[in-house]
């Protein structure tokens, strides 16, 4: 059973806490406060043994409302000053302090609103949020706030909390800012930098190329990467991981953070150019594709279609009234793309779907699992 002598202790040790902080603007609030008080007990004294000869019926608890209300010029006129004293001396005096001590109590929380928000534009708070995304590296603001539109067109993540961790930046800029981000300034390399993002209890880490055109910039990525991945084994908990990595030849190092991803654009837009001329009008496609904002996406799903073959599911996705083609399986580490009809789905193997909606290709095997 709780006490109340247990209340009171739990309570003493907070009060503890907080003060072991060292936080000045608390200090000032409460030296504010014990000010009020003794000013409010002071004057509802004072106004008490001058005024009690002039009202009979006033009480010690009357004075001190009157004092209240007073300091905190509210007046509402229930009790006032009678004598000359309680009038010019007493309550003057009174509603001067009074003025003075709101004065000082809207300075220290002004004072204290301006400096949280300096201190959050330049990336000195520390992070309180969960299940949020953190984005690593500042290569500049277009790069970044495609990679959050691209995000947030994907519905369950369009009011999730994004957190921006860059060592480039003196403070977040507007657009950032305006896009709803937070930022916390350090090299994302740092442990301490990346624990002030509050990444142990984030959803995933995207670690963009600092300099896109250099591929030294590769042994950040690396760097990040790798730490982060530390942290999710030390944790326990898993942390999503996506690394930009700019050339093709710090793959194999690259593949050595263990990372969840590698988006490797050398070479791509080669490839892409050649594409172009043999089949002009690829590239619309591809952007259709690999955007969440346009038409269908590629999606890659764990399946329970253990024993169908790619056939059956071909044959159901026909007679599916959304939009739906089976494009690839994930089999024993491999992607293949337009898998033979009569392949074998089995176990822990993974489909890779163009639909319209994620959900789509849920709702197909559910069907699927139900008529057998």
């Amino acid at each position: 059973m709780v006490t109340d002598h247990d209340d009171a202790s739990v309570m003493f040790k907070r009060l503890i806490c907080w003060f072991s902080k060292r936080d000045i603007i608390k200090i000032q609030l409460c030296k504010a406060s014990a000010l009020a008080i003794f000013f409010n007990v002071l004057f509802g004294l004072l106004f008490y043994i001058f005024e009690i000869s002039h009202q009979k019926d006033l009480t010690l608890l009357d004075s001190l409302w009157w004092s209240m209300v007073t300091m905190t010029t509210v007046g509402y006129g229930d009790f006032y000053a009678q004598s000359f004293i309680g009038r010019f001396i007493i309550s003057y005096a009174c509603m001067l302090v009074g003025i003075g001590i709101i004065s000082y109590f809207v300075g220290i929380l002004a004072e204290s609103m301006l400096e949280r928000i300096s201190k959050r534009k330049k990336g000195l708070m520390h992070i309180r949020y969960e299940d949020h995304i953190i984005i690593c590296h500042f290569p500049g603001i277009d790069k970044v706030l495609q990679v959050v539109e691209e995000l947030r067109a994907n519905a369950e993540y369009e009011s999730k909390k994004i957190v921006l961790v860059s060592d480039v930046l003196d403070e977040i800029p507007d657009e950032i800012a305006a896009a709803n981000l937070q930022f916390v300034k350090g090299n994302p390399a740092r442990e301490d930098i990346l624990m002030k993002a509050n990444v142990t209890v984030c959803e995933g880490v995207f670690v963009l190329a600092q300099d896109p055109g250099n591929p030294d910039t590769d042994t950040k990525t690396f760097a990040v990467g790798a730490i982060v991945e530390m942290i999710e084994r030390e944790i326990g908990r898993p942390i999503k991981v996506v690394v930009e990595l700019v050339s093709k030849h710090n793959l194999k190092m690259m593949r050595r953070a263990q990372t969840d991803g590698i988006v490797m654009h050398e070479g791509i837009t080669d490839c892409l150019l050649v594409q172009e001329y043999l089949y002009p009008g690829i590239h619309d496609i591809f952007q259709q594709i690999i955007r969440n904002t346009v038409g269908s996406q590629f999606y890659i799903f764990e399946t329970r279609l253990n024993g169908y073959t790619i056939r059956d599911i071909l044959q159901h996705a026909l007679e599916y009234p959304s939009n739906l083609q089976i494009i690839g399986i994930l089999n024993k580490g491999k992607h293949i793309l337009n898998p033979p009809k009569n392949m074998c789905i089995e176990e822990n193997d993974k489909l890779i779907v163009l639909a319209e909606n994620r959900s789509d290709f849920q709702n197909l095997q559910n069907q699927m699992l139900a008529s057998d």
